[in-house]
Parts: C-alpha cells; structure tokens; sequence
C-alpha cells in the first residue's frame, strides 16, 4: 500500500468553523502577550543601556585617575636634583638600586613591574619586579624607546610626565615616563642630554579588582577586543589589543525575572479558562480530525524513520572519518578490503595503495603474528587489544594499538573489522617517563635509583664480579655561589661538573648524581690506590678550571670519600655508607682532598649520634645553663646590658660551650625547644635586675624557619611579666639571606611586640647595609674579628670608624664585641662608640656572679 498516496477527507463546516474561532480567539491572545511582553522588554533594555553606558564611564575615569596618579608619582621621582646627579651620565646603581631610591620598594611597595633609565644612546638602568637585570628596554616592552625618549624631550616643559600603553611581557601595561631634572633651578642647556626615567604599571587582574571596587565596578578586568560584542561596554586601551570591561548590573534583566513568573501565571490562568469554554465546542471535531491526524501520523513515522537512517549513515561516516583511529576491514584471507579516510591522515599512504594487501605486510607485532592473533578471536574475546608497529610513508617506525572483531555470516567468520589507534606520542612519553625516573633532570646523569641498580648487577655474584671503587664528591665552596648569584648559576655550576666528570671517567664506570651538590662515580675493576690517586687528582684538577658564567668567573673545589668492595663489602647500602664517612672525613680534613675509608672513622660517627642523643636528654632532663656577659658603655664602666650565653652542663664531659652543641641542635631540630627554654630561663633571671639594665637573646636563623618566634615571644614575656622594652633579640644576616620577605615580616611583627632589634656580627655578610635600610633594627654589634685588628695598622680601624658612623647616622646604637685590651677601649672610646663588651671587661659568668658584679658596679 502506498502511504504516501492516501489523502484524507476534508473536515466537517462544523469543525472548520469551530477551529477558525479558536484560531481567531488564539490570534487576538498571542498578540496581546506580545504587546505586554516587549512594553517589558522595552523597559527592560532602556535599563541596561543606561546600565552599560554608566560603567563605561566609571571605568574610563578610574583609568584616567589611574594614570594621573602614575604622573604625580613619577614627577615626585624625576624633578629631583639628587635623582639627576645620580642618574644622568652613569647611572649610580649603588644608590639607585643598592640603597633602594628607585630599587625593589618601587615594586613590592608601590606596584611598579618595571622601572628604566634611558638615554638616546640605550638602557641604562633597569629593574623587572624588585630584580636588578642588564636587559635593554625593548627586551620587555613593545613601545619604541626611541619614539619615547624623543617625545618626551621634544617637549617645552621637559618636567610634564607622558603616559601611554603598551604591552609588558605579553599583557598591558600603563606607561609613564619624564625627563630626569633638577629642582635646583639650575639651567639644562640641551633636553636631549637629559636621561629618561620610565615607570611601568602592569594591568594585573589583582590591581584591576582594587581599582574596580573603588569605583563600584564588579570584576573590572582586560579582554582582548576580537572577543567583545560592539553593544558591549569597554574602554579600548589603544594599540595593546585589549579594552578594559567591568560586569554589569543588568537591572532590565532583574526587572524581567522579576515580573515575568506572576505574568507568566496569570497567562496560564487564562489560557485554562479559554480551554475550557472551547471543550465541548472542540470535542465533535476531534472525532471528524481522529482519522486524520491518525494518517498524519503515519507518514510523520516513515519520514522520521527515513531520516533517522540517514542521520545513522552518516554519523558513522563522520565518525570513522574525523576519528582520531582509522578503521581497516580484512576478509577471511586476511586481504584488506577497507579503510577510512583517516588512514591517509596518519599514515600519509591512500588506501588505494593498500587495499588488497594482506594485512601482515602493513601492521607488524614482535610477541605474536597478527593472523595467529585474528583467528584465536570470539564473540567473547574480542576486546583484547595488540600492540604493533608499522612505518609510514616516510619511512618512519610508528606504534599503534590495533583492536578487531570477527564479521559473521550465518555463525561462519568471513573476516575481521576493527579499529587501529597511533599510540606513537604514548610510548615515546613513556619511554620519557623511564628515562626521568632513572637520570637526574638537571644534568641528565643517571639518579640514585639507577646507580643502586648498576651496583645491585655489578655486585650480584660477590665471587665473580669485578672490584668496584665508589667514590662520593661533595663540592666545596659551592654554596656562595648559589647565595651570591642565584640557583640559575648553581644550575650552571652543577652541568658543568657534571659535564667534567664524564669526561673523567671510562664508558663503562658510572657518574650519578645524588641530589643538591653531591654526586658519585663508581670505576669498574680499578682497586690499586695508585691508580685511585691518579684518577683523583685528575679529577680535583678539572674541578679547579674556572667555569664561566655569564661574566663571572667561578672556583669550585671538590672533597672526596672512597670506598672500595673488595674491603668494605660488597653491599651497594654499605659502600655508600661508608663512602659518605670517608667524604665527612675529607671535608674536616680541609676539603679538596680524598680519603680512604678506615674503620676507625665509624667511631667518629658514632660519637656524633651519641652526642646527638645525649642533647635530646639534655633538653628533657634540663641540663642547660645560662651565663651572662655585660655589656658596658664606652667608658667600660657603666653596665647597660647584658647578654644571655647557653652552656651545656654534661653529665660526663663537664661544661660545654655552645659551639659544641648549637650547630648539633640546629641540624636535629633541638635548637627551637632549647631556644624557647633560654629565652624563658633568661627574662625570669632579669626580673631581678634593675629595670634599666637590657636582657640581650640570640636567635638562631633555624628558629626562624622551623618555628613561630613571633608566638614564642609573645608567649614568654606574657608568662614571664618581663618588660618587652627590656628585652633585645640579637640576629644574624643567615636570617635574612634564608627568606627575606619573611624575615622582614616577621621582625615587623617581633618590634610590634615592643622588643628591640639588633644585628649580631655586622660587617661580615654580603649585604649588611642594605639590610640596615630595609629591616627595622634598632642597634648592630661590630664583629670582633674587626676589633682584633683594629690596632695593627692596617685599615679596620677605618672600617669600624665607618661602621660606627653609618649607624649614628641611622639612629642605631652601635656596640663593638670582642673588646680584649685597654688599647682597644680606649680606640673606641675615641672614635665615640656607643657600648662595648668582651674579656677585658668581663668573661661570661653565672647569674650568681653576674649579680655580684652589678652589685659592684652599682657601688
């Protein structure tokens, strides 16, 4: 029967007009609904264009304020005479970056990412993000520096700041420059002589969500313009590609949420009224329509069912075709009879080059041939996949994951169809992956879990295998480097030995890297010391050539420990173990050096942990005390302070000093409950002392990092009631060289606390007067080894003149230590030191000593 054919009766005059009055009713309704929903809509949009046209214009004066800003701040830094003196010619580095005037503060305080010094001829001063970099202006920013500087210096009031944008490191950024002047009044004879001071304000998303909130604007941040709709609000930031969009209020939107449910409820009430006076009238028709919606829906079936196999046809050729697996399809013989249009895409061959091909001269598997595979498949066992590899058309060896099904004809196989998947990125990332968990990442050497296994193969059968000399490398003065230049030159530092020792060492030995500044190298079949000693002293010989890095020239040294198998045994744990003494050994010998492992040197050790266990008792069983230094004013008379000295009362050694145990307490994690006791035991001892004499503490840079010093010294002076203006914490540079935002946080916080802040040893570290500049201390100590000298002539004398100087110019009190002869009270006395302390005036002694002479003194 031909469905398509049928046609159905006309309906009834009855039907037609009852529908045509519906229809009508239904007209007049729905344009109703219309009129009332675009009079809301109409309101809707006036809203939200008033909405969008209100944040383009807060948004565009927040960045007008924005930029004005940026102008007053650099005029405050250019129309400056001491900026001009420093900054035109040669730029003064000491005082622009060292002494922080146009330094790391204008970045971590003020937000500026970079900051430049130009002149006509190139960059003359640059810091990126607090960093001191030799990089030129263009390596950064995309405007012209040329363009820049002529602008700027073509102007008739050289002292009026220019602002534009430009992009800084892929992202925009508000430039500002002006010339550098003196506000002196002295005359400039040529602009173009002056230098350029540049300061760069990146668009972050944190400053764009501050500059935002202060203007009401919600989530105020850049999209690049491709992006935005030309309805959308936005202030374009000129040739960076981006605009500035802040999210709208869209109070139309809320309007229309608003009204549109109880509207929307009312429509439905009378839409169920309308149906309910047109249901009787609707029901004969439906009779008269059954016929013909049953037919209707007939043909609507068929044509669905056409299309939906249409629809089939063609998802499985968009599937098979954009898949990333090409699908391949092989008769009972094994001859290829399709393959997809991906087939080309991969393997770069068409499939007319390989259709009628069998199947094995395409697709090969080293552990089981692909036929013998096919024909052991099932219904049940055809979800197993096989690995295989195959070559391109350029020749090149590629994996992939080939899965297949067996095509059945009345239950008789009569071939194979499955999918092959290019596993080629997989397997290399895996063997990538193998790679990096055997070798170090820094150097490529091999790691310490290959190196267990080269010595588990070498060593496995004791009687046959060939003597092993293990040699464990420490470099020496490698941490400097890493402290002075950063990790990039520790980096550089590491490779290059790395690079050394290879080239050291046979094919057939091994050179692995253990972490930090540690490697091994381990000679197969040498055991003569002879021949150890050579190979050694080659060794510390390449190690000693300078390595240059960037225009440093850099000296490292190395301390060997050697063990050999044939003496210490043949286990790979063991060998390290006692290659490693034999490095610690080597090291205290004076470095640069090998040595052999004895078996006295485990004695030496051993020592070590039990003096380790005996101070985990001590600090249970109490066994500390604590003497006290004074320490006077210059006049050596007068006690002003007092400081509090730990001492270890050994239940078998006697009285032990500090440098004994303290450096011990620092590596076992001992030194935070230890410290915590000393400053406890000391502010209750100072409670009975006169309340003008100070109570100075060390803290020691580990407490610092493993502990809450803050906590723990608001803890004791809350539980002790002791004066926190009495008390004065004495630190050393390693604090601040550990972690120098924290330690500036945390010193913030100890002098909120109220304490004092002293700088111990000072003149002895790397940076110490940027320190002074930077951190809130309120006094420094002059290392004794300044003071030891400072009668023989030579120039200490000048440096202390100096240091006491620079401190009376900050406001610090300074106070020398190590004073041992009246020669050098009498130095100090006249170069006006404010405090004094040593063995001339007093040893450290015992609080019952110490109280006898301040009372003394006080006589």
């Amino acid at each position: 029967m031909d469905v398509s054919a049928y046609t159905a009766p006309a309906p009834t005059r009855q039907s037609s007009v009852t529908r045509r009055l519906a229809f009508a009713m239904g007209i007049l309704f729905v344009v109703g609904v219309f009129m009332v929903v675009g009079a809301l809509f109409s309101i809707a949009t006036g809203l939200d264009t008033d909405d969008i046209n209100d944040t383009r214009f807060y948004t565009a004066r927040a960045l007008e304020n924005r930029i004005t800003a940026s102008k007053n701040y650099i005029t405050s830094y250019a129309f400056w005479t001491s900026a001009y003196d420093h900054l035109n010619g040669e730029v003064d580095t000491d005082w622009a970056y060292t002494q922080q005037n146009m330094g790391k503060t204008l970045f971590t305080s003020d937000g500026y990412e970079g900051v430049f010094v130009l002149d006509r001829g190139h960059t003359k001063y640059a810091v990126i993000r607090g960093q001191l970099v030799q990089e030129e202006f263009s390596s950064y920013l995309t405007a012209s520096a040329a363009a820049l500087i002529e602008q700027v210096q073509s102007q008739a009031e050289l002292t009026k700041p220019v602002s534009m944008y430009t992009m800084f490191e892929g992202r925009p950024a508000l430039l500002t420059a002006e010339a550098v002047m003196p506000n002196d009044e002295r005359p400039i004879e040529d602009p173009k002589t002056t230098s350029v001071l540049v300061f760069v304000d990146q668009l972050t998303a944190p400053k764009l969500l501050t500059l935002g909130t202060s203007y009401g604007l919600d989530n105020l941040n850049l999209a690049l313009d491709g992006t935005l709709t030309k309805d959308q609000q936005q202030v374009p930031l000129e040739t960076t590609g981006y605009s500035l969009i802040a999210e709208l209020d869209q109070p139309g939107k809320h309007l229309l949420w608003s009204l549109l449910p109880p509207l929307g409820g009312t429509l439905v009430v009378l839409m169920l009224l309308t149906a309910y006076f047109f249901r009787y009238a609707l029901r004969s028709s439906r009779y008269v329509d059954s016929s013909y919606a049953v037919l209707q829906a007939s043909n609507q079936a068929l044509e669905t069912a056409n299309h939906a196999l249409e629809a089939s046809e063609e998802r499985f050729r968009a599937v098979a075709e954009a898949a990333s697996d090409w699908i391949w399809e092989i008769d009972q013989r094994q001859y290829i009879t399709y393959l997809s249009g991906r087939f080309s895409a991969v393997t770069g061959f068409t499939d007319q080059q390989w259709l009628g091909q069998n199947i094995e001269q395409l697709l090969y598997c080293d552990t089981t041939p692909l036929a013998l595979w096919l024909n052991k498949l099932t219904e049940e066992t055809s979800d197993s996949d096989l690995r295989c590899t195959y070559r391109d058309q350029s020749g090149q060896q590629r994996y992939c994951r080939v899965s297949a099904r067996p095509i059945f004809d009345n239950e008789t196989v009569i071939g194979y169809r499955g999918t092959a998947s290019d596993i080629t990125d997989e397997v290399a990332a895996h063997a990538q992956i193998q790679h990096l968990s055997m070798h170090d990442a820094l150097t490529g050497l091999p790691n310490r879990n290959k190196l267990a296994r080269y010595l588990e193969d070498a060593l496995l059968l004791k009687e046959h295998s060939a003597p092993l000399t293990l040699l464990m490398l420490d470099l020496d003065n490698f941490k400097p480097i890493n402290d002075s230049l950063g990790h990039p030159a520790g980096d550089a530092v590491l490779q290059e030995v790395g690079a050394r020792l290879r080239e050291c060492t046979r094919d057939h030995d091994i050179v692995a890297r253990l972490g930090g500044d540690e490697f091994v190298v381990v000679l197969h079949n040498v055991d003569s010391r002879s021949e150890i000693d050579k190979f050694c002293t080659r060794l510390i010989e390449s190690l000693h050539r300078p390595i240059h890095y960037e225009t440093h020239a850099l000296h490292i040294g190395a301390s060997l420990g050697i063990a050999l198998s044939r003496r210490q045994g043949y286990q790979p744990s063991e060998l390290i173990r006692c290659a490693d003494i034999a490095l610690y050994k080597a090291k205290s010998d004076g470095k640069n050096t090998w040595c052999y492992f004895e078996a006295h040197m485990s004695d030496q050790i051993q020592h070590r942990r039990q003096l380790e266990d005996d101070l985990r008792l001590a600090v249970q069983r109490n066994e500390f005390v604590l003497h006290y230094q004074p320490r006077y004013k210059v006049d050596g008379k007068q006690i002003v302070s007092v400081e509090a000295l730990v001492r270890w009362q050994h239940p078998t050694q006697g009285l032990l000093g500090p440098d004994l145990f303290i450096p011990l307490a620092e590596q076992t994690d001992l030194i935070v409950p230890l410290g915590r006791w000393v400053l406890r035991e000391a502010c209750e001892t100072a409670l009975t002392w006169p309340d003008d004499i100070l109570l100075s503490v060390n803290l020691s840079p580990a407490q610092f990092a493993r502990s809450d010093v803050v906590e723990d010294v608001r803890e004791v002076l809350v539980e002790t009631r002791f004066p926190a203006s009495r008390l004065e914490l004495e630190i050393t540079e390693n604090v601040m060289l550990n972690d120098i935002d924290g330690a500036l946080t945390t010193m913030n916080a100890l002098k909120e606390l109220g304490v004092r802040l002293n700088m111990d040893d000072f003149g002895t570290g790397y940076s110490s007067l940027g320190y002074l500049r930077a951190y809130p201390f309120d006094g420094i100590k002059i290392d004794k080894r300044f003071i030891a000298s400072m009668g023989s002539g030579g120039n200490d004398r000048a440096v202390v003149q100096a240091i006491i100087g620079l401190g009376k110019a900050m406001g610090l009190t300074v106070t020398a230590e190590g004073v041992e002869t009246e020669e050098q009270l009498n130095i100090l006395g006249a170069d006006q030191c404010h405090e004094v302390q040593g063995f001339y005036m007093s040893r450290p002694i015992d609080k019952q000593a110490f109280s006898t002479l301040l009372s003394k003194s006080r006589a």
